[in-house]
């Protein structure tokens, strides 16, 4: 009978336990990766890890596309959210009609060399009222253009699961792009094309009037910002807007990661929590 613990009789190595699924060797190994990832996320800024309804929805969303802007519908909030109650500033029809002649001229726009290589241009979704801006870097389409594909299909359906997370609406987010063209497959807009559009996106944040920006992805950040280095020193806290010079405090403009980088880099989404956090209470003071 095969013995499977203890010294053996005529003084040979004890047999080491079959049912023994965790020795340690494998504990050193797991607390040294532990170890590993604890300090990366203390070098990103994360130091701690709240658990929250909002936080469990956001890590894991129900794929669902984002609700149509027409459907006024009411909706129905997720248990343990706390609504951004800020009533909207009443704003005049100009910024209505300012918004949809900006969009015609982007339509028309032939300045840079996007404008004969590119598979179209990428509208912004959003009215007015909006309380917050979200702009992006640039749309990216591999599978066939849609004008109505604000930073890829899977990236919007994050978006969307990032502005639920904090009790936000379609109807309270405008969002955009610091590229209003889609590129070809695979290509990345020059600074050439990026500077055409500061004029664009400088409008849209003159008519919209939001109470907080958010910048998601590195071309915002220093198109919106002028902020220069990696954006995850960047990221979780506010920069003064320098595109926006209405009278009065400065637009803040919160850095955070694109949601392109968060598929790829799913870690980094605690960290990205936290910038929306920060944005749900500045909307909320």
């Amino acid at each position: 009978m095969e013995r499977t613990g203890g010294a053996a009789a005529d003084g040979a190595e004890p047999v080491r336990d079959s049912t023994s699924s965790f020795d340690r060797m494998d504990g050193l190994h797991l607390a040294g990766a532990l170890r590993t990832l604890l300090q990366h996320h203390l070098q990103m800024g994360i130091e701690r890890y709240p658990l929250s309804p909002g936080l469990q929805r956001f890590l894991h969303p129900q794929e669902r596309p984002a609700p149509p802007m027409e459907d006024k519908r009411p909706t129905v909030e997720p248990a343990g959210l706390v609504r951004a109650e800020v009533v909207p500033p009443a704003r005049p029809e100009k910024a209505v009609t300012g918004l949809q002649a900006l969009g015609r001229e982007i339509d028309a726009c032939r300045q840079c060399c996007l404008a004969s290589a590119r598979q179209g241009v990428v509208h912004a979704r959003g009215i007015g009222e909006a309380i917050l801006m979200v702009v992006g870097d640039y749309s990216v389409q591999d599978a066939g253009f849609s004008a109505a594909t604000l930073f890829g299909a899977a990236e919007d359906t994050m978006l969307w699961n990032m502005m639920r997370a904090i009790g936000l609406t379609p109807e309270q987010v405008y969002v955009t792009n610091a590229v209003k063209c889609c590129p070809l497959a695979a290509e990345v807009p020059n600074e050439e094309s990026i500077r055409c559009c500061h004029g664009f996106l400088a409008r849209e944040i003159e008519l919209v009037q939001p109470k907080v920006v958010c910048a998601m992805g590195e071309i915002a950040v220093r198109v919106l910002a002028g902020a220069q280095g990696a954006l995850v020193r960047l990221r979780g806290r506010f920069h003064p807007c320098r595109l926006a010079h209405a009278p009065g405090e400065p637009l803040q403009v919160m850095a955070t990661f694109h949601p392109r980088f968060l598929l790829e880099n799913i870690d980094l989404k605690k960290a990205a929590w936290q910038d929306l956090q920060l944005i749900q209470r500045r909307l909320q003071a």
